[in-house]
Order: structure tokens, then sequence, then C-alpha cells
């Protein structure tokens, strides 16, 4: 994949694509594979915003049973299925545990797990399993709920690395024609009379402006819709709802994926193992302050704190390593609950706001993104007056199939890494991991490690900036790599990482140094609450 502005003005492009997250990059790769010429642009990174900041989770949404939205869960569920068929590699079956304390709660619980397997008639996982209270205190020993009395097993599945996700999603869409542009900024409108013709871009990296044409533009860019959407309409309108959700990273804290019920406000909320550690979380908080500088409050660890404590009291504060927030872009419907505002996507077709060529997608959860790509593709292929069935359920991510344990085995003994690091590489690439291997094999640096608290090594920075459009320091430590979401936060690996890019990059001495303290800004938002 690479990031080429060469002839960009005098390409005649089908379709603009605002938004590199992972609604952005599935529609762009759905239109391409439909056969339209396709632009992707976004103005930072790849999974930059909310994709990055879930809770890594690829779910039918146990809670929106609560609000009897069943039909969201019966999609989500349809696309969990598609996403473990196309992204074996990104995509795995996960246990999750419902403790049942209160009298009903079997009775209520039993009745949703059933109401759940109903709905994913056609899964591949496992189904519900009841626990009494010593089968559940053998399974989870650290598990001190006040009148535990059982539990419930369901299923669901973690994409540990949406990232990594989001990322294949727009390396398919690039390798099958798009235009695939990080650090592409959208500064404005091209206009004719009511009509979107395109946008005009700024390369942020060069500065360099460039003013490209589209016949449709489709507004993508999660919590800066409304700003992309002022570009075109000339002035602002309300179309977003902001809720921040924070987690924090922890030791491991449990063995399974925990679903729990706070008791200040009964919202549902996880405890699920991932890389060794527990991700812990989420809130759901309205936010209306800086979209460039989302991070978490005091009030919010202590709000998780005191609801993790009623289950595994042995988790200090101390503890946490670091914490990371993040928005969700709900339709805007006035004012009420956070929690109780749909998680369904929302299409608006910009003609009743009297502008031509210009339709935004809001909302929508990380495990149906290829669906409702594929439900704006077909719209805009409508628009353009083209006939091409979707591919994308059936095409696999570039990092497909996952690669065997026999086959691990036989990289590590012939690349001389070990079977852990293989297998981490496995994990994180797929089939893909076979060129980080070649790369190690024609150069033993290659397999110096960058960091104690993670699995990365020097290779994955020549791949990341060789093929995967990675050209800051938290280009790489945060969504090519995975340092930067360790316990360290990457700050043992930072100067290491910079050393290397700028070497590949040919960044000077001032460059060098200024990419550092951008990431440090970035690290730093990741910190357990401001002002720590």
């Amino acid at each position: 994949m690479k990031r080429d502005f060469t002839g960009l003005t005098e390409k005649a492009f089908d379709l603009i694509v605002v938004g590199g997250g992972i609604i952005g990059t599935g529609i762009a790769r759905d239109a391409v594979l439909r056969g339209l010429k396709t632009l992707l642009v976004e103005k930072e990174d790849f999974a930059y915003g909310t994709t990055s900041r879930s809770t890594r989770l690829i779910h039918g949404g146990f809670r929106y049973l609560q609000h009897l939205d069943f039909g969201l869960v019966r999609q989500d569920m349809r696309e969990r299925e598609i996403l473990l068929r196309i992204a074996p590699h990104l995509v795995h079956p996960l246990q999750f545990l419902i403790p049942l304390v209160k009298p009903t709660d079997r009775f209520v619980m039993m009745m949703g797990t059933l109401l759940y397997d109903i709905l994913s008639f056609d899964k591949s996982v496992p189904g519900r399993k009841y626990f009494s209270r010593s089968e559940t205190l053998k399974m989870e020993p650290h598990l001190e709920l006040e009148g535990l009395r059982g539990s419930y097993r369901y299923y669901d599945c973690q994409t540990p690395f949406p990232e990594r996700l989001c990322l294949e999603t727009a390396i398919s869409a690039s390798e099958n024609g798009a235009t695939v542009l990080n650090h592409a900024k959208v500064t404005g409108a091209l206009k004719e009379g009511n009509t979107i013709k395109g946008v005009k871009l700024q390369d942020t990296l060069s500065g360099k402006e460039y003013q490209v044409s589209a016949r449709m533009t489709v507004n993508a860019a999660g919590h800066w819709m409304d700003s992309v959407y002022g570009m075109a309409y000339g002035q602002q309108k309300t179309f977003v709802r902001r809720t921040k959700g924070v987690h924090l990273v922890a030791p491991r804290v449990s063995n399974n994926a925990m679903v729990l019920f706070a008791r200040s406000n009964g919202r549902l909320w996880f405890i699920t193992p991932w890389e060794g550690y527990s991700i812990i979380g989420t809130t759901d908080t309205d936010y209306k302050n800086d979209l460039e500088a989302v991070c978490t409050e005091k009030e919010d660890v202590d709000y998780l704190m005191k609801e993790v404590r009623y289950a595994f009291p042995h988790l200090k504060d101390e503890d946490i390593f670091y914490a990371y927030a993040g928005l969700r872009s709900l339709p805007y419907t006035g004012d009420g609950s956070p929690s109780k505002v749909s998680r369904a996507h929302k299409l608006i077709d910009h003609r009743t706001d009297g502008i031509e060529g210009f339709i935004s997608v809001l909302g929508g959860k990380i495990t149906g993104y290829r669906g409702i790509a594929e439900e704006v593709t077909g719209v805009l292929c409508e628009r353009l007056g083209v006939k091409a069935e979707c591919r994308t359920a059936k095409t696999p991510l570039p990092g497909a199939p996952a690669v065997t344990k026999e086959q691990i085995e036989k990289d590590a003994k012939e690349s001389g890494l070990t079977v852990e690091t293989v297998t981490h590489l496995a994990d994180f690439y797929g089939s893909r991991c076979a060129r980080i291997l070649e790369m190690v094999r024609k150069d033993s640096r290659g397999k110096q490690p960058l960091c104690p608290h993670s699995k990365d090594i020097l290779a994955q920075i020549w791949y990341a900036v060789s093929e995967e459009s990675t050209f800051t320091v938290s280009d790489f430590m945060l969504r090519r790599g995975s340092i930067g979401l360790m316990q360290c936060r990457g700050l043992d690996a930072v100067e290491t990482v910079a050393g290397e890019m700028g070497r590949l990059l040919g960044w000077n001495p001032e460059q060098q140094k200024s990419r550092i303290a951008d990431y440090l800004k970035v690290a730093g938002q990741m910190q357990r609450y401001k002002g720590n």
C-alpha cells in the first residue's frame, strides 16, 4: 500500500470517501471491488479515532437485548460470522461469563442467553451454558461478588487489534485499485451550484494542496462528521451526538471475559482478557470538548474502579497501567441518557439539505462495518448507475488464512526466532507475516526486540514503512505495531523506533526530535486520568 499523490488532480474518481476509520475503509474496499474508481482520504491515520479506542470486541451486543433492539443484534451476529470467515487471523471466539446475584437473575439470564442463541442461529461458536456457584468459582477463583449464585456462559468474539482489521481493509482497497491516503486532510469542498464535485486536500506531511474531483463524496468522518458537512454546506449542522467511552488496562484480573452490571446505574460493562492484560470498561458520558484531546478524567477511573472492586476487590488503583478514551459518534436525537441512544448506523442523503452528490454515514459498531459498507455502497452504485454485486462477504482480507501451528513451528526454526515471537507475528499479520520473516532471513538485525513489554521486532518497522504507509512514530507504535498499547505505553522503546524510522525516512535530528515529542503528547493522553 503506497501513499501516492501523483496525478491526483488529473484523475476522474467515481467516489471520494472521507474518513479512514473502519467504516470508511470498509466503504472504499466494497466500492473498488464493485468497479468504482475510489479515493480514500484520512486526515490522521487509519483507525486513528474511534476504531482504535474500542473494547476490541466483535459482538452482537448482549446489552441491546435490554432495549429490544433485536434487529441490530441479529445483523451484528451475522456480521460476526462473516468476519470469522474472512479474517480468522484477526477475529477469535471469546467466552463470556455473566455472574448471577439476584434471585431473578437465573431466569432473566436464561432467557437472555437463549434469545442470544436464537438470534445467532447460524453461529459457529458454542452456545450458552449454566454453571453452578462452585463451578463458577473454580473458573474464576478471584471473583468475590456478594451473593453469587452461579453464572451463564455465552460466546462472542474478540479482535485484539482492530487497528489491524481497519488497516487490512484499507490494504485490500489499495490492492484492488483504490487510491488510499493517510495524513491527507480535507480542507474544503468543490461545488458547482448545489452539487459537490470533489474536495480540497492538504498533504499534512508536505503541506502541499490538491483539488480532486469525483462524482460522489461520502462523509464517513466519525465524530468529525459535522465539520466535514460544514465544509460542503457552508454552515454547521448537528448530526452527531458524541459520547465518551473510557477503558482501563490492568494486570490480568479474570480468566474469562466477564459481563457485569454497574451497581451505581445498572449499565452493562466488561472485563476482557487481552494480550496478557485485562481491559476494563466502558463508560458512556456525553462529550462536548476538544475532539483532538480526548482523555480520561478522574471521575471516569473512579467509576470503573469502584465497580470492579465489587467483584474483584484485590485490584488496586496503582495496579492500572494506563487508561484510554474514545468517542462514539451516535445519531443526534436530542437529550436523554447516552446509553439509551441506539447504536444502529444512519445513512443521510444530503439531497434533503439541497446538496447533490454528497451522503454521510454515522453510528454503527466495528462488528457491523462490512454490512454498513455494503448498504452505503449499494446506494452509491444506484446513484451512479452501476450494477455490481457486493463481494466483501466472500473475499478474505489480505492476512487470511490464519497461520497453522505447524507452519509457525517451521517458520521459527528457519528464521531463528522463538515460537512465541512467530506466533505473535502470525496473530498480528496472518499469512502476511511471511514477508517479515523473509526480511529477518535477509538481515538478522530484524530479529532485534524493540521493547521488554512487547513481542514486536525491528523488522516490523521495516515492513510498516515500506508496505503499510507508516510515516510517524505514533503510526507505528499505536496502529502498525503493538508497543504503544503495552503497559509502558511505548515509552521504553520510543527512541529506538524513532531512530530506525528516521533512518528509513531520512529524518534529520530536529525532525526526529519533533516526531518523538508528538508521540509523547499522545502517550500522555493515555495516563490514568488528566493531570496524573
